[in-house]
């Protein structure tokens, strides 16, 4: 049996979707026919209604958090904001190891975004395959990452070079999708460099120019690095649909994927465009996510229910 634990720690207001959320993580509850995720959310927030198995909280404040960081480490980890737990993912597997005795698997992700299927990516055939698993093509997902506890991947962020120092700087360095993906696929700074130079003046997009190298990589390696275009970039007119019935998440090209990442459709220093949520864009109601029924429908204004389309 394969149990999964995706641990977020998240100190601050939940954001408006947290049931929408919770909701999607409720449906991947069992996604095959022995894979079992649980999401542990370590939080400072007033207690929300647990109403799902696998959706567990543990209720700490963020100076408790960092002091267990610390000891767990054995360093002075005390950022002036959660912004830096980033830093820390790769480390989760060191740092809740009493969490995840139960446990086959851990990973880190984040909450803004929207579960449809995983098991297109998380499944008893890739499970078996590779040690770890993510879901972008040229680096380590920081919203999306599984691996295997007792493979070489839980204890690799300890040979990050410096990473006491990185650490303990209040800078957010990217040690999660830089530092770590440069141990766990060391020729992949080659690869963005090539691509740099050689095919992105001619308009090649980075996915595009992965493709090939990734699939010989994913065929003989134990890690999975794969493109699941699961953060887009949103353009007027484009919608992404979730059936909640069927828990399947279809994007504007009509392609299946196993979630949606709210990155670009928020206000963010990544992308600049007058297009993304503002206040008073969510219109979904929890009522609308105990019937089992109906669409929930994203787009770069707004997020909404209808109970068909």
């Amino acid at each position: 049996m394969y149990k999964i634990a995706i641990i977020i720690p998240y100190f601050g207001r939940f954001p408006e979707w947290m049931r929408l959320f919770l909701y999607s993580c409720h449906l991947n509850y069992r996604i095959d026919y022995n894979v079992f995720i649980d999401w542990l959310i370590f939080t400072d927030n007033s207690p929300i209604e647990n109403i799902y198995p696998n959706t567990k909280f543990y209720y700490l404040s963020f100076k408790d958090y960092c002091d267990r960081v610390s000891d767990s480490l054995h360093i002075n980890f005390h950022p002036l904001t959660p912004y830096k737990f980033c830093d820390l993912k790769p480390f989760y597997g060191i740092i809740h190891k009493k969490e995840l005795q139960d446990y086959s698997h851990w990973g880190f992700g984040d909450l803004d975004l929207c579960y449809g299927n995983l098991s297109l990516v998380i499944n008893k055939m890739n499970l078996q395959k590779y040690r770890l698993i993510t879901t972008h093509a040229d680096r380590i997902a920081g919203h999306f990452t599984v691996i295997e506890k007792k493979s070489i991947y839980t204890d690799l962020c300890l040979k990050i070079s410096n990473w006491e120092i990185k650490l303990l700087d209040e800078n957010v360095l990217g040690l999660d999708e830089m530092d770590f993906t440069n141990l766990v696929r060391p020729t992949m700074t080659n690869w963005l460099r090539m691509y740099r130079y050689l095919t992105r003046p001619f308009g090649v997009g980075i996915y595009k120019f992965m493709r090939i190298p990734n699939m010989i990589h994913n065929l003989y390696a134990d890690s999975l690095i794969k493109e699941y275009y699961t953060s887009p970039l949103p353009k007027n007119g484009e919608q992404w649909i979730w059936n909640i019935e069927t828990n399947t998440l279809i994007n504007s090209s009509g392609r299946s994927i196993p979630y949606l990442h709210f990155l670009f459709f928020k206000k963010t220093p990544f992308w600049k465009t007058p297009n993304y949520w503002k206040e008073n864009f969510f219109h979904i109601d929890d009522k609308c996510l105990k019937g089992q029924k109906g669409f929930v429908i994203f787009n770069n204004k707004s997020v909404t229910y209808k109970n068909c389309l």
